[in-house]
């Protein structure tokens, strides 16, 4: 039996996925985790961990060294034949240690650029590839004076975070200043890594956001696809749907592309499935950013029901070491997904579910609150509170479904007293 180790998981989509994907090709999982309390609160967490994962190995992940001495501690005992991580938090770890035991995976070095948004940002300006006007800042003073350079409204975000955790449109230069200082106020990320001392103060662009799909494999770089998004949030960059094939015209489609497989030669990302996003503004397409794993939320899964066949699986196979440049992937449909929000507060009442899940097309209707629980202001994707993923004969009209079904739902709140601080 083959052999494979997982670095943590995304809890979102592909992690998950990518669990399934190689439990359905009979390979033997190892799973390296700091802990997995959060992947048991997760709703089919706890599921795929019993399903899916054939061995555990605890170690903090977050670190390289720690993770390398269980990595190669486990190999020799018996050979692993892949390594990886599809979580964004560890991708370069996995990608470190996979290139120190000899095994297949992307570069490295690309990986951790990719992986910081001022470093991507550095990379396509010096290549020509078309980003917004930005500014590295490690002060108030310098990220005030960004501010000013260019321009109101403007974005100030981490450089190493993800979910859009601390990406805020801003407006003043008191909203800039607090914003900077909430960021360095935290000496690490979400996930306990040290903070950069860099932050993003940028141009807002203004424009429809879109991603693209791309795959590296043997110095080559092909697009798997286009997925349209929606976004909402006020002064946040909330994800609130996704259809996959994108609807675009094709000449705009194929700017589009263009500009996502320019971006990822430029960072030099080698092996894989990548996650580009791009706004097309009023001169064209522009970069938003480069996440050097499949993408996150439900995309995956989405292009899964497009295509026919598993993404995750034919991402386990090239980490295998096998070529997947032949693997046949054309739309043969559409599928989408709209998040559902509600006002912050206590959860009173989840009403609709039964009507948006008997609409013809509608695959899932999900409510992830219940009465009694709370719901957070909506800062980042996972303030969310469900979904409605729908199929159909193409991508617009699986998101008409998906529209329809999800206004059907409504998660009734009355005002909190005691709202959640993050």
């Amino acid at each position: 039996m083959r052999r494979i180790g997982f670095v943590e998981s995304n809890r979102s989509g592909s992690g998950f996925d990518a669990l399934r994907a190689a439990r359905g090709l009979g390979l033997h999982v190892t799973f390296f985790s700091c802990g997995l309390d959060r992947y048991h609160a997760t709703p089919g967490g706890t599921e795929v961990l019993e399903t899916c994962v054939d061995e555990v190995v605890a170690c903090p992940t977050h670190e390289l060294e720690p993770l390398l001495e269980a990595v190669k501690a486990v190999d020799a005992a018996k050979p692993l034949d892949a390594l990886l991580s599809v979580a964004e938090y560890e991708v370069i770890q996995a990608a470190e240690a996979a290139r120190q035991l000899g095994l297949p995976g992307p570069d490295p070095a690309a990986v951790r650029i990719a992986r910081d948004k001022a470093a991507q940002r550095r990379r396509w300006a010096e290549r020509g590839v078309p980003v917004p006007e930005f500014r590295v800042v490690t002060t108030t003073g310098q990220a005030a004076r960004a501010a000013e350079e260019i321009g109101f409204p403007c974005v100030v975000k981490a450089v190493d975070e993800t979910s859009g955790a601390h990406v805020v449109r801003c407006t003043t230069p008191d909203e800039v200043t607090a914003t900077f200082t909430a960021i360095r106020s935290a000496t690490t990320n979400r996930r306990g890594q040290a903070r950069s001392p860099e932050v993003l103060v940028e141009e807002c662009l203004v424009g429809f956001e879109v991603s693209v799909e791309v795959l590296a494999e043997a110095g080559a770089v092909r697009v798997l696809g286009v997925t349209d998004k929606i976004l909402g949030g006020r002064d946040r960059f909330i994800e609130l749907g996704h259809s996959f094939p994108t609807a675009l015209p094709d000449a705009v489609r194929c700017e589009l592309e263009s500009a996502a497989l320019a971006a990822t030669t430029a960072v030099g990302f080698d092996l894989g499935i990548a996650h580009v996003e791009i706004k097309y503004t009023g001169a064209g397409p522009k970069l938003v950013e480069i996440n050097p794993r499949p993408a996150g939320d439900r995309i995956t899964e989405l292009m899964d029901h497009s295509f026919g066949q598993s993404t995750m699986e034919l991402l386990i196979r090239q980490y295998l070491g096998e070529s997947v440049g032949d693997a046949g992937l054309e739309p043969r449909g559409g599928a989408a997904i709209r998040y559902l929000t509600a006002d912050p507060g206590v959860v009173t009442e989840v009403t609709g579910l039964g009507i948006a899940a008997a609409l013809p097309g509608v695959r899932e209707a999900v409510v992830s609150v219940a009465p009694g629980g709370r719901v957070d202001p909506l800062r980042v994707n996972e303030d969310r509170v469900g979904h409605v993923l729908a199929t159909a004969g193409d991508a617009y009209l699986a998101g008409r479904i998906a529209e329809a079904a999800a206004q059907q739902i409504v998660v009734g709140t009355r005002a909190d007293a005691s709202p959640m601080v993050r």
